[in-house]
């Protein structure tokens, strides 16, 4: 039977494995040094950094401070050891990105009169929607600053005739949002990992549209934004 010091430690060296994969395996594999790349990037190491840290001088004082063959100058106590557990567990089964999708999304094909999308940004209080091809193939997200930026281009002395106006044609006039594709399989890592690839190449990531094999051709099941991003945050602290 394994004692309370052995389960500390198993549990410690997997979290560390899971850590040493979530960054590429980089030749400085330094627990703590894992931790400050992770935090950045996930929400479950963030959350956790400070438990962890402490988690990681214990781990210390264990290994390298042990007085006897069976005496350690510390022993961890079981709440802390469950707790690890616990973290080890979310590491090992990620959330699904679905869990913090927006569901069921509304698209509209290109062909939609644009008053109409517009009546929809009023009702529904959402602020951009996929637009699709007949052919059911994703052509762009059609924002309502896009469509502001269309009125104040096209308004001529103080006048505008929306009427005939389609989606597709403010898809065609605008720099059409960063967007991207995730399987509804997808973890919560994969999502994260999506927008801190953004940020890093300087590109402001819109919106992830989840569909079943991550396909643009594929009709959306659920769409992120970095406004979800919030509740992943949040589920992980009440967690």
């Amino acid at each position: 039977m394994i004692d309370i010091v052995g389960r500390f430690e198993i549990t410690f060296n997997q979290i560390h494995q899971h850590l040493k994969e979530l960054n590429g395996y980089p030749k400085n594999d330094n627990f703590v040094e894992l931790l400050q790349r992770s935090k950045l990037k996930h929400s479950v190491i963030r959350v956790h950094f400070d438990q962890l840290k402490q988690y990681a001088k214990l781990r210390n004082a264990i290994v390298h401070e042990k007085t006897s063959g069976d005496y350690y100058i510390a022993t961890p106590h079981e709440k802390v050891v469950e707790e690890l557990e616990r973290i080890k567990q979310i590491l090992e089964k990620p959330p699904l990105a679905i869990e913090f999708a927006t569901r069921p999304v509304l698209f509209y094909k290109e062909e939609t009169p644009l008053v109409h999308v517009m009546e929809a940004f009023d009702q529904h209080g959402i602020s951009q929607f996929p637009i699709y091809s007949d052919e059911r193939e994703f052509i762009g997200l059609l924002t309502n600053d896009g469509v502001v930026r269309y009125i104040s281009r096209s308004v001529q002395d103080g006048v505008i005739d929306l009427s005939q106006v389609k989606a597709k044609e403010l898809i065609s006039n605008e720099l059409i949002p960063d967007v991207e594709f995730l399987a509804a399989t997808g973890t919560v890592f994969d999502l994260e990992e999506r927008f801190e690839k953004s940020l890093e190449e300087e590109r402001k990531l819109k919106a992830v549209i989840l569909t079943e094999s991550g396909g643009a051709d594929e009709l959306p099941i659920g769409i992120v934004t970095t406004w979800d991003l919030i509740k992943v945050d949040r589920r992980n602290r009440d967690d």
